[in-house]
């Protein structure tokens, strides 16, 4: 073990694989007990047996735990979970299930239930209350128990053991998670778990994501952190989706090794459909070789295209030049984005300002799981008095900005536009009404095509990035695409400002026989 600070306990290796294997096994034939395969061996072990030579105490305090869909890693925790609470002498232990659905944590519980319930000589130890789905040990005053995953309700919880299930789907931003983690100051030797499937690899706030992120840092030795634990069952990326090797990679529990129960009968059926049909690709990829993929219906930019295109440039090499704006207005407490597109030299640059009520910063970044505070202070974000967007302070912004960039247009939505259209336009701007929704999907193709070939640079707005990582696109029959904000989980305003820029830039650049008299005309008779 690393610098003899660490030992690993032969006996009680042994010991909780002779316990674990007493038990029968959930879901299986009557009477059959578990027989755990080398994998979920390891495991276990390395977290129960692995020992502190200073204290004898465990060595991990936290273990991420990934691999493909039906591999029973919550099967792992269930048998931990029954593991400590008869054979820990703590006393008064807290362990504590959360997952994000009554589904999905009671899935963790029935197994542990079960393997307790048809042990004579665990269950006359234990009192089993499943209409509070809670199970108590009487002589050290200690339970397993489901808790809701509402993190208002999760103060005040001391947990020795935790889990929480299926975080590649987490919609609390890892408050959960950190709520249970920071309950166990007082432990000696608490874990905290997590088991997951991947997330998409694109949300840096993902609480799957973050602690994958962690755990290959630990691994390469880029941080030190003798205390986390992973065990990350992945396929390569890239790797064929036929390639049998690769299944095992990901889904330990394959039954072509011995005793395997996983279905490799099940996974070259979803192969081929996947070979044969590209839109099944991402899915099979995800979910079966736990690789971190997009999926169609989740995300319409491509985050790893739009980093590339990010470049923290110099401002002032813009100042004259000129630029098309897009407007997009807030209604109620929302934001209200203004955007402008500067076309130089084939590129487009993408300078955004994006504006926000001060007094919902607050409340809205714990709803969003957005620090809006943070990047408000940073001034990446504008924050205007009170509890809305104030146009006045908007239309203040807009004209400062025209007097060092050549503000040609400003394009926006006349039917939520309010009086703001009429002020900048007194103001001597050349107001464009553009219509959102399917009347842009002319302008996603173009966004498209220059983000694929890097020809749209924008200035890495942490906010901009947030954004264009929450948009969701829709299809109606005719093959048009929208960016659709009902769909999207989170705010997407600037991005449809841009586009509302971009559209006016592009077509500037198609058509230099544009007459800007005609515009105010046009506007003026609608």
């Amino acid at each position: 073990m690393e610098n003899n600070k660490y030992y690993f306990d032969e006996n009680e290796a042994e010991n909780v694989i002779k316990f674990i294997e007493k038990l029968n096994l959930p879901k299986g034939k009557q009477g059959q007990k578990i027989k755990l395969l080398p994998y979920q061996k390891k495991i276990i072990t390395d977290l129960i047996a692995t020992k502190r030579v200073k204290d004898d105490l465990r060595r991990y305090r936290e273990a991420f735990i990934t691999m493909g869909r039906k591999n029973s890693k919550s099967f792992i925790v269930a048998c931990l979970f029954v593991y400590v609470l008869f054979t820990d002498k703590e006393t008064g232990q807290e362990n504590i299930i959360v997952a994000n659905s009554k589904d999905q944590a009671n899935n963790i519980y029935n197994m542990v239930e079960f393997m307790i319930r048809t042990n004579k000589t665990l269950a006359k130890h234990c009192t089993i209350v499943n209409s509070r789905r809670k199970i108590l040990r009487k002589t050290t005053d200690s339970y397993i128990q489901i808790l809701s995953s509402d993190t208002s309700k999760l103060d005040g919880y001391n947990p020795y053991f935790a889990v929480a299930d299926e975080t590649h789907e987490d919609k609390t931003g890892g408050n959960n998670y950190t709520k249970l983690q920071t309950g166990m100051g007082a432990r000696k030797q608490p874990l905290m778990i997590s088991v997951t499937t991947a997330s998409n690899g694109q949300d840096e706030y993902n609480t799957e994501y973050k602690k994958y992120q962690y755990a290959l840092k630990v691994i390469n030795g880029e941080v030190e952190d003798d205390s986390f634990y992973s065990a990350i069952f992945a396929a390569d990326d890239d790797c064929r989706l036929d390639d049998v090797e690769q299944w095992l990679k990901s889904n330990p529990a394959l039954d072509t090794e011995e005793g395997g129960f996983r279905s490799s009968e099940e996974l070259e059926r979803l192969s081929k459909q996947a070979l044969a049909n590209p839109i099944e690709e991402a899915s099979f990829r995800r979910y079966y070789l736990n690789q971190h993929v997009v999926l169609d219906n989740e995300q319409a930019i491509n985050m790893s295209k739009w980093k590339l295109c990010g470049k923290d440039f110099d401002m002032s090499f813009l100042k004259g030049k000129e630029c098309y704006a897009g407007l997009d207005l807030s209604i109620k407490k929302d934001f209200s984005a203004f955007v402008m597109v500067f076309p130089i030299d084939d590129n487009y640059y993408i300078v955004p300002h994006l504006f926000k009520p001060a007094d919902t910063l607050q409340t809205d970044e714990k709803l969003d799981r957005f620090p809006y505070v943070k990047y408000a202070n940073q001034e990446r974000l504008h924050a205007t008095k009170g509890d809305h967007v104030n146009f006045r302070y908007v239309r203040q912004i807009i004209n400062e900005l025209s007097m060092e960039y050549d503000i040609k247009q400003i394009a926006l939505d006349k039917f939520a536009s309010g009086g703001i259209a009429s002020d900048l336009m007194n103001d001597g701007h050349i107001m464009v009404d553009t219509k959102q929704g399917f009347y842009l999907s002319p302008t996603i193709s173009d966004f498209y095509e220059l983000l694929f070939d890097q020809k749209l640079v924008h200035n890495n707005n942490p906010v901009m990035n947030w954004m264009a990582q929450n948009v969701v696109a829709k299809e109606n029959p005719n093959g048009k695409i929208m960016f659709d904000r009902e769909k999207a989980s989170f705010k997407i305003d600037g991005i449809i400002a841009l586009l509302m820029g971009l559209n006016r830039a592009v077509l500037s650049q198609k058509n230099s026989d544009y007459d800007s008299n005609e515009a105010i005309d046009d506007w003026l008779d609608m």
